[in-house]
């Protein structure tokens, strides 16, 4: 079991560790210096609790497998991937360091945020989400705490893909048990099921709870015994779409539950449903494009 220490010189002289960054149940992430451009880097290991289980070595194949398939990800609310690296038997993840704060800090600094700034921040992270699905990958630990904000921007970016997964829909499939409680779904805990991209979209509409609340929603497994709290209690200035909105993402049953971020955006209200793009569509003036093809048809007689 081995933790880098500040200082310790990695893959033969190419990285210097600086300091751990944060951790959860899965993963440590270190900053570090690439040493032929002074660029700081930040790099993610499993944790020393996975990799004293039997099975570490099978976990650190599927961390590998997904993050050079993350790699291939490009988006501007994406944390980029630059390379796996192997250092005394342990896989690193070489990513983009984000100098800024979390979401969990940023709420917890300045409490309930106002609507409109949780929503652009969720409208940010919600478009990336939706790339990562169409990739075929669920990130399954979405929470404020990997959402970053770029420094002196209104950028959000997710970050900790530790734990993202391939899905096929419709078919039986085992996780690991890894999860944060409050933000995770019931199919998490059960770690075998139909995981679809909804099992994302609970732990987004919790993290839109949470920033319009300052509250962690209690956990999916407490459930069973008790009803979830709207977040409109907590939080009056909240409105009724959006509270509403909230409670259908965070649906207990995963087929009651909105299906899509993309659907759950249109709830929210903040991205177009595609009845009003056929509208806009049908509503067209195609006058000026005739005009054009008539003048055309003119200059070839």
């Amino acid at each position: 079991m081995q933790y880098w220490q500040p200082n310790q010189i990695i893959k033969n002289g190419r990285f210097t560790i600086q300091k751990i960054l944060g951790g959860g149940g899965y993963g440590v992430t270190y900053s570090a210096i690439a040493n032929n451009t002074n660029k700081i880097i930040a790099i993610k290991t499993l944790n020393p609790m996975q990799q004293s289980q039997p099975d570490f070595e099978e976990e650190q194949e599927k961390f590998v497998n997904e993050a050079l398939r993350l790699r291939g990800c490009t988006h501007l609310h994406i944390v980029q991937v630059y390379e796996m690296i192997r250092e005394a038997g342990l896989w690193g993840m070489v990513m983009e360091y984000i100098s800024g704060q979390d979401l969990a800090v940023h709420i917890e600094q300045r409490g309930q945020l106002p609507e409109n700034e949780a929503l652009r921040y969720i409208d940010q992270v919600g478009q990336a989400l939706e790339y990562v699905h169409k990739q075929k990958f669920l990130h399954r630990d979405i929470k404020p705490n990997n959402i970053l904000l770029r420094l002196g921007t209104q950028q959000a970016v997710l970050i900790d893909f530790g734990l993202a997964r391939e899905f096929n829909l419709g078919k039986t499939a085992s996780m690991t048990n890894a999860k944060t409680e409050g933000y995770a779904p019931i199919e998490q805990y059960e770690r075998r099921g139909n995981f679809a991209p909804c099992t994302d979209v609970y732990g987004f509409a919790a993290t839109l709870y949470s920033l319009l609340t300052a509250e962690v929603p209690f956990p999916a497994n407490f459930r069973k015994y008790a009803q979830l709290p709207p977040p409109k209690q907590f939080n009056s200035r909240i409105s009724d779409r959006v509270n509403e909105a909230i409670l259908k993402g965070m649906a207990f049953e995963p087929q009651n539950r909105v299906q899509t971020v993309r659907e759950f955006r249109e709830l929210l209200g903040i991205a177009q449903t595609q009845e009003t793009i056929k509208l806009k569509t049908a509503k067209m003036d195609y006058t000026r494009l005739r005009d054009l093809q008539s003048s055309r048809k003119v200059e070839r007689s």
